[in-house]
């Protein structure tokens, strides 16, 4: 059932997001949203996995 939960949870999130590109179209240029979308599930999947990666 949490899966089910998160999951909508993500939706949303998302799709408010997809919503208000047209308006934040008008400040910030298409790669610019897309690099803010990947920065926020970045940065939300760190602080949901806070696990450290070792680089050999």
């Amino acid at each position: 059932m949490i899966g089910h939960i998160l999951a909508f949870v993500c939706i949303m999130i998302w799709g408010s997001t997809f919503v208000s590109s047209k308006i934040l179209l008008d400040t910030f240029t298409p790669i610019e949203l897309l690099f803010i979308r990947f920065l926020i599930g970045f940065i939300t999947l760190c602080i949901l996995s806070p696990k450290t990666h070792l680089i050999n």
